[in-house]
């Protein structure tokens, strides 16, 4: 009994830094934005009115939101899917293909880690400029300038290309772990069998984890929807709004905004939705798996 006693009381312990920062670092600003949504505040006065729900009847009618909305979940789609697909092929390719020097390549696919997203973001566009390296390297080889940043396809494509190259070891690192919990037994059953590497992948890997895919791509979808420091000091949004998210436009509406004064009050409602959105699709995932369970019995 007392021995149970000081396992609780040094758990207790041990646990109470990682609770305190999780209460101090996220619920509390959480439950501070919900507060500030109900409010008429612009961030700077000393004064705040309480206006109820309209921040947020203002918000869904408000098409400059729908379109960071709209451009936020087809970017957290995409960027998801390459982000996962690029990342887990090369990982199998390093760990499992005919590749030599597999140490050296685990090192070169987890060193984008290490840059700061802001950073990355600088220096790529420069890179991807109208005058830059790329386009000269392009034109070295017949192939006309892009108008990467100029461009609004092209500037959601440039933000896709750039967070792949960023998330890559991340995810990397998430596959070398993933691969761990698929037991050498079966690995070496199936290469008795006469299995190809082709074959492994889709028989053995993929089944036996899906669980570390599913969370893997739940990870990578919310971090997506998040995504703030790199588009913004790559494309700031632009051109036109076509890469602006719903991370940036808070940023603008808050802080930033050009073309009226700033309303924190309004930004803190778009914040509390964008985390409504993943616990909605999250949800609606487990309301279609409930129902798809019930057709199938």
């Amino acid at each position: 009994m007392k021995t149970t006693r000081k396992n609780s009381s040094a758990a207790f312990w041990f646990l109470l830094p990682m609770v305190s920062c999780l209460i101090i670092f996220q619920l509390y600003p959480i439950a501070l934005n919900l507060i500030y949504s109900f409010l008429n505040w612009n961030g700077i006065s000393s004064t705040a009115n309480f206006i109820g729900l309209d921040n947020y009847i203002s918000l869904f009618q408000d098409a400059q939101f729908w379109n960071a909305l709209k451009n936020s979940l087809l970017y957290a789609l995409l960027a998801t899917a390459l982000q996962m697909g690029i990342s887990f092929g090369l990982a199998y390719l390093v760990e499992y293909g005919p590749i030599r020097r597999k140490g050296f390549f685990r090192v070169i696919f987890i060193l984008p880690i290490v840059a700061a997203s802001a950073a990355v973001g600088m220096i790529f566009k420069t890179l991807f400029s109208y005058d830059g390296m790329v386009n000269t390297v392009l034109n070295l080889i017949g192939i006309p300038s892009v108008s990467w940043l100029s461009s609004p396809l092209w500037a959601f494509v440039l933000i896709l290309i750039v967070s792949v190259w960023k998330e890559m070891g991340t995810l990397f690192i998430y596959w070398m772990a993933g691969f761990k919990t698929v037991s050498t037994d079966v690995i070496e059953a199936a290469k008795m069998d006469g299995l190809s590497n082709g074959g492994m992948l889709w028989r053995i890997f993929l089944p036996l984890m899906k669980p570390v895919i599913l969370l893997v791509g739940f990870i990578t979808f919310v971090n997506s929807l998040k995504a703030f420091d790199l588009i913004q000091t790559l494309t700031g949004g632009g051109p036109y709004f076509a890469t602006e998210m719903l991370s940036t436009f808070i940023y603008q509406t808050a802080f930033n905004s050009s073309m009226a004064p700033p309303r924190m009050s309004y930004a803190a409602s778009a914040a509390i939705v964008v985390v409504l959105v993943p616990v909605a699709i999250y949800g609606l995932i487990k309301i279609i798996k409930s129902a798809l369970e019930r057709s199938r019995s």
